[in-house]
């Protein structure tokens, strides 16, 4: 058993992690991002650079399809306000001029002169894209090898990634171009594994949505066989494109996040697809079929693929149930499989879908691997209910069916109440082991108990409780009638089961005076009498009058003694600082008073700074003049 389970745990996690390895599709166009697009490409148009990217952005969404007349009309009054002093100008004109056939504006000789110069060793990339461009637009000859040369001088000049992808742009609109000598200068290849990988599910140049968009339509517009870029790398280019479809801020970032995507999916060499299960994951008589769509970047179905379930395994015993089934295409081109024609045990299954393209190489859906869920309808059978006294060995049960009730019942603590049931799939009359039977029994005030049925070998479901022990930690000894219920439910189980099948009652002897824990966790606290602490007897009052006396003591000896000295007071001027001096210390002593009266330890040490330091500065001043006049 140990070494089944291990085996099911490594393969489970083995095709886990082949799952996760899968290069595929994060998304693709919904038909809400569909809209917000195409609402971006709407007439009217403030320039004609907004009108041009709006053009070839319709354009491209429709994979050349037709443009509304109100787009057509409103970028053709804009190609005709374009400036022939400005390269870029006549570029978006031009080739805003080529997507509309019924637009006709004729450029003189003199800017076909203008367009052509641009095409020199001096010009930069862009540049001789632009120049190149307008010329294939207006059906005017290009020299292959001249432009070749000319983008060499400009490559090597710039190399970055969004010069080097405008140089493949430009080169593959030429007329049989001999792209050798420029594949050398930009490697395709190590560009794309220059890329910044993010989460291994994008990739993408300096998180810029322009350049990336740029590369991924350069590098699949090349005339060859093969791509220069891997297929994942085609897939993760795509995924980081298709991430900023909430977000695109510009007419001319949509037109190159749609212009992008339109490459990839008319890509002669690859088809990139995704693979959505539509049916969803439960399957039923009422939902019989594995359905699956098969979308390109724009969700648009991709034609003419084999589709094929290569197993159908039963995750419980691993079991395989189909291989090699082929799914068969519909009128919307979804693939759909009637897989409830094998009739399947309810449970978890495991899929594996496999895809393929008789033009291109499928990539994104080769193998897709998702798990469906079989439910069907159960029914209760052989269904018993009794009760038995403790030592009865053989005890006498009733029929129940379904949907009935029983006869008025009753136990006491002398007996047991016993159940038996089994459950059957209704599909191929089958048993089966629901996860969860239970019974429940409710009394006449709310309280519940639960008890959980459990089944043998046989799959017979039996529910045995002996009152003398339940009736005590169960019932809390509570006598009374009581409601019975049975709970049967699972997760493969469309009809679960709540059946109240009868009432009983039970008499199981006084009830315990002690109250439940959720009673006596809720219930009112006897009152908390508290005494706090009594306070010190204070002395008798002779004590604290012998205390005052001998404060006061020292201030009364003092006077008596100046009266037997002799208090002199001849040299005492009424100076002002001798009277601050004086008022300062009487006014300490007076503050000392208060302390001890009423004010706390902060106030007093408050007045005492003030009080203090201007009896220190006169209190100096009058105690120099008196040594002074000794």
């Amino acid at each position: 058993v140990i070494n089944i389970c291990l085996y099911r745990s490594i393969s489970t996690l083995l095709a886990l992690v082949g799952i996760a390895n899968a290069v595929q599709l994060d998304s693709v166009l919904t038909t809400e991002n569909s809209k917000q697009l195409i609402s971006k490409f709407k007439a009217p148009y403030k320039t004609l650079e907004d009108a041009h990217y709006s053009i070839v952005g319709l354009k491209s969404y429709q994979q050349g399809g037709a443009v509304a007349s109100a787009e057509k009309e409103a970028a053709c009054k804009l190609v005709k306000t374009v400036d022939t002093k400005s390269l870029t100008s006549i570029f978006y004109a031009a080739t805003t001029q080529a997507e509309i056939p019924a637009c006709k504006h004729e450029f003189n000789s003199e800017t076909l002169e203008f367009v052509k110069g641009k095409i020199s060793e001096t010009s930069d990339v862009k540049t001789i894209y632009e120049a190149v461009s307008i010329l294939k637009s207006l059906g005017k000859a290009v020299d292959s090898d001249e432009v070749i040369s000319v983008l060499l001088a400009a490559v090597k000049a710039d190399n970055s990634v969004l010069a080097s992808s405008l140089a493949l742009l430009t080169a593959s609109q030429l007329s049989k171009p001999n792209l050798s000598s420029l594949l050398k200068s930009v490697d395709v290849e190590d560009m794309a594994a220059q890329a910044d990988e993010l989460s291994e599910r994008y990739l993408h140049f300096d998180n810029d949505l322009a350049v990336t968009a740029t590369f991924l339509s350069a590098a699949i517009s090349l005339p060859a066989k093969s791509l220069p870029i891997s297929n994942d790398q085609v897939i993760l280019f795509s995924n980081f494109v298709l991430r900023h479809k909430n977000s695109v801020s510009s007419i001319k970032e949509a037109s190159l996040l749609v212009s992008a995507l339109a490459k990839v999916a008319s890509a002669s060499q690859i088809a990139v697809g995704k693979a959505q299960l539509i049916s969803g994951t439960s399957l039923s008589e009422a939902n019989p079929s594995i359905k699956v769509s098969i979308l390109n970047v724009f969700g648009q179905p991709i034609p003419n693929l084999s589709v094929k379930a290569e197993s159908i395994i039963r995750a419980s015993d691993n079991e395989v149930l189909l291989s090699n089934a082929a799914f068969k295409v519909d009128e919307n081109m979804n693939y759909q499989l009637l897989f409830w024609k094998n009739k399947p045990k309810s449970g978890f299954y495991d899929v594996t879908l496999a895809a393929s393209s008789p033009k291109a190489t499928l990539v994104g859906v080769s193998e897709v691997e998702f798990r469906v869920k079989i439910t069907t309808k159960m029914a209760l059978t052989n269904l018993e209910i009794g009760t038995a006294e403790k030592d009865q060995v053989t005890p006498t049960l009733n029929s129940l069916k379904y949907g009935g009730k029983t006869e008025s019942m009753s136990a006491d603590t002398q007996q047991r109440i016993i159940m038996k049931f089994q459950v059957q799939d209704t599909t191929d009359k089958s048993l089966i082991t629901p996860h969860q039977a239970f019974v429940r029994f409710v009394s006449s005030t709310g309280q519940e108990i639960i008890f959980v049925a459990e089944h043998d070998k046989t799959l017979t479901y039996k529910f045995e409780i002996d009152l003398a022990t339940a009736g005590r930690e169960q019932f809390n000894s509570a006598s009374g009638k009581y409601s019975m219920h049975l709970i049967v439910g699972d997760a493969t189980i469309s009809n679960p089961v709540f059946w109240k099948f009868g009432d009983i009652n039970l008499k199981l002897g006084e009830a315990k005076k002690s109250k439940s824990s959720f009673e006596s966790h809720y219930s009112a606290k006897p009152e908390i009498q508290h005494t706090f602490r009594l306070p010190e007897e204070r002395p008798p009052v002779f004590v604290s009058q012998a205390f005052t006396v001998a404060c006061l003591l020292p201030i009364v000896l003092l006077f008596i003694f100046w009266a037997k000295v002799g208090a002199n007071l001849g040299k005492l001027k009424l100076a002002p600082k001798n009277i601050i001096f004086h008022a300062g210390l009487i006014g300490i002593f007076v503050l000392y008073y208060f302390c001890w009266k009423s004010l706390d330890m902060f106030t007093t040490v408050q007045y005492l700074f003030g009080v203090g330091a201007v009896t220190f500065v006169f209190g100096n001043s009058v105690l120099s003049d008196i040594a002074n006049n000794r």
